[in-house]
């Protein structure tokens, strides 16, 4: 006899998609297959097993290592460039790769989150429309075409929620199998907050305002979650280097290399599509300043990057002010109507945040090339 269980987002929640399978393998049902585009896996009534599932995916090979098949793992079904493995052994030491399946997940979450990016502003800009009308009782006409905006209402709201789930896995998978956590110290006396916005785009002036509080004897403990607040707690001077790197795209071994080489993880930005880490290291007086980047090539690449992801937060912004404007001015224009001019004058003055943004880039791409 078999059965069929519906599971739809199994592949970006392998955390918990894993023991769902060993459950199931223990109350007697054998995986005998699963459709990829269906997210249906078939089970087979059998003997209860006691195993320990690995769902893996991997473009590159055809056959299991010889290592992997040395620790008992095997193969229970393949399709594409999924493997569900299983191993009876209770002591198991060496797992399969997890690398091909945080690639995938992350290709997937910056497609959403484009997608998200391209569609939430315009969303809002429709939602605040259709508001306006709805309570101008005058201006409503009924309409047989209504079921569209539905959809369309309903479809950006899953892409929006669909984001977000595979964000907070994604987050959750680097941390707990490739050691992205971050490295907080434990607290023995009293702390203070500092505040510092935008440094994303001056990295240079945090890294020397933080190991300049280092000298002085303010410890970074930690950074809050969004990376505004810096918690310091007093203590003696010490010689302290602070990186502030930006990446486009990491490996998976990101963190765990820096971390080898003697390097604490203080903070990594919240969003995986913007990856913003913060590391420390201290050194003692007369020693080089341990430092990522060592040659004229690396600092140019890495202020690169920094102009780069300013130019599009700044386009983006500003593609969205004047889109909303257009409309706003297109809908007076045919409806005869001016639709809340309060936040057309809001949107006005939201741009100054992308022209403080700008400065801050290109002031931070001058002292750059000055230093070089």
């Amino acid at each position: 006899m078999t059965t069929k269980k519906w599971r739809p987002l199994w592949s970006y929640d392998t955390e918990k998609t894993e023991p769902w399978l060993s459950n199931l393998s223990s109350q007697g049902n054998r995986l005998i297959s699963v459709n990829r585009f269906t997210r249906m896996f078939t089970f087979e009534q059998g003997p209860a097993e006691d195993v320990q599932f690995q769902v893996v995916y991997d473009k590159s090979r055809k056959t299991l290592s010889k290592v992997i098949m040395e620790s008992n793992w095997e193969e229970v079904f393949y399709t594409g460039n999924w493997r569900f493995l299983k191993n009876d052994s209770k002591g198991v030491s060496i797992y399969p790769s997890r690398e091909g399946l945080l690639k995938r997940n992350r290709i997937h979450f910056y497609v959403l989150a484009g997608l998200a990016m391209f569609c939430v502003m315009p969303f809002l800009m429709m939602f605040l429309l259709i508001w306006t009308l709805l309570t101008d009782i005058n201006s409503v006409e009924p309409s047989p075409y209504w079921w569209i905006t539905a959809v369309y209402f309903m479809s950006v709201i899953s892409v929006l929620v669909l984001t977000i789930f595979t964000a907070i896995k994604l987050k959750a998978f680097e941390r707990k199998y490739f050691n992205s956590a971050v490295d907080d110290n434990e607290v023995s006396g009293k702390t203070f907050t500092k505040w510092r916005f935008a440094w994303m785009y001056e990295p240079d002036k945090l890294e020397k305002w933080l190991s300049e509080m280092a000298a002085e004897g303010n410890h970074l403990i930690r950074v809050g979650k969004i990376g505004t607040n810096f918690i310091f707690e007093k203590g003696t001077p010490s010689h302290v280097s602070f990186v502030c790197d930006y990446q486009i795209k990491t490996t998976p071994s990101y963190a765990d290399i820096h971390k080898s080489a003697g390097w604490q993880l203080k903070f990594t930005s919240p969003y995986s599509l913007t990856k913003h880490s913060l590391w420390s290291q201290e050194y003692a007086e007369g020693e080089d300043i341990p430092r990522f980047t060592y040659d004229d090539a690396e600092q140019k690449a890495q202020v690169r990057k920094v102009l780069l992801a300013s130019t599009g937060v700044i386009m983006y912004t500003l593609a969205i002010i004047f889109i909303y404007l257009w409309m706003g001015q297109s809908f007076e224009r045919q409806v005869g109507w001016n639709v809340h001019s309060f936040i057309e004058w809001a949107m006005i003055i939201s741009l100054l945040s992308p022209l403080m943004i700008m400065i801050k880039t290109f002031n931070y791409a001058i002292r750059m090339r000055s230093v070089n």
